[in-house]
């Protein structure tokens, strides 16, 4: 029995407000109040072998928020290869295990997930590197185009963001927080009829003012990915909506649109040319007994972007697996340590004398509407 393909909701997990820091016990100082800050992180340069090497489409992260007291972020530094058809594989953190207590943590769950969804050129190319420098900003001086993507885009909510939302309003708005207008009708775009890239994810903001008689007038997009369709359908939407007959001015909406197309894994080499030639574990012997659930790496799934990894491990007598390490994975190594964290916990039936040199690839496939999930073939 091997791994089983894995399935797995699109529903965006909701999360606890992230808890503030405690003062510094015994410094005899009041720690200074920590600052919500929204951070965008953005790509440098790509630099393969041949020199430079330009995104074709460029996927950018969501922001992420996070409470600082105004220590800097570690920037992001990623190898990678490039396939013939420009796609971005084999993407590894090169600063992976560092890491510095006088620096600001913040989440970074989409970064290498957008990257592997962003696309250049086609060409083969090898030994790339890319930078992504985080660029953090205090929630109430955000650029308005930051707070809009950051308000839209999928996170867990946070005190205070009431400051990010303000940054795209006017100052004399009547028509957010308790001046929320009573909405009669919402329409909504024909989001099947707008495409998408994979793996992207896009929304546009529209502003408007109502009239007396609830409709609105004056729509507009203020702030937008650049999708074309999806901004002239937003403001189609926004004027066949209606709100309660009061009089308004300075509200805005979102919409937003995901790819719902999959991008499937590279093709996984075959596992037996990762077995060691005194292995002593074959197939019809590795029948597992129980296993954690499966869960894609941070941010894959929201991007819809599958993956596999081949594992190689041992099993004592009593079931339990051990010296548990990464062959290859793809198309990031993000694939391979979820992969190890499953195969280190599961375990399977034991046997006289434990089995050695066992191989396995673990296979991280969305879910298809009215699909069965493809059979696990390992």
């Amino acid at each position: 029995m091997t791994f089983p393909a894995l399935l797995l909701s699109l529903a965006v997990p909701t999360a606890s407000a992230q808890e503030l820091p405690p003062p510094i016990p015994g410094s005899g100082q009041p720690r200074p109040a920590p600052t919500l800050l929204l951070i965008a992180p953005t790509a440098g340069e790509a630099r393969c072998d041949d020199g430079p090497v330009a995104l074709a489409r460029r996927e950018a992260p969501f922001p992420t928020g996070v409470y600082g007291n105004g220590n800097a972020p570690l920037p992001i530094t990623l190898t990678f290869q490039i396939d013939p058809q420009g796609r971005p594989f084999g993407i590894k953190r090169a600063d992976a295990g560092e890491w510095n207590p006088k620096r600001l943590y913040f989440p970074e769950g989409d970064v290498i997930p957008a990257f592997a969804a962003s696309r250049f050129a086609p060409g083969a190319r090898n030994n790339c590197t890319i930078r992504f420098e985080p660029q953090p900003v205090a929630a109430g001086e955000a650029p308005p185009l930051v707070a809009m993507r950051y308000v839209v885009a999928p996170h867990t909510r946070l005190p205070g963001e009431r400051t990010v939302f303000r940054r795209f309003h006017p100052a004399d708005t009547n028509c957010i927080g308790t001046d929320t207008p009573r909405v009669r009708l919402r329409a909504y775009p024909a989001f099947e009829n707008i495409a998408v890239a994979p793996g992207s994810w896009t929304y546009a903001m529209a502003a408007f003012d109502i009239n007396a008689k609830g409709k609105p007038v004056n729509v507009r997009i203020i702030g937008s990915d650049g999708n074309a369709a999806l901004d002239r359908a937003s403001v189609r939407a926004v004027e066949q909506s209606r709100f309660a007959p009061e009089a308004r001015h300075g509200c805005t909406y979102p919409y937003y649109r995901r790819s719902e197309e999959t991008i499937a894994a590279p093709t996984p080499p075959d596992k037996a040319s990762f077995r060691p030639a005194d292995a002593r574990c074959s197939d019809g012997e590795t029948g597992w007994t129980s296993m954690p659930k499966l869960q894609f790496p941070a941010g894959f799934a929201e991007r819809r972007i599958e993956g596999w990894a081949i594992i190689g491990y041992d099993v004592a007598p009593w079931g339990q697996t051990g010296n548990v390490r990464v062959l290859a994975a793809e198309p990031a190594a993000a694939f391979g340590e979820k992969a190890r964290e499953i195969v280190m916990q599961a375990r399977q039936a034991p046997s006289a004398s434990g089995r050695v040199g066992c191989v396995d690839i673990v296979r991280f496939v969305m879910p298809q509407k009215g699909k069965e999930p493809p059979a696990d073939d390992s």
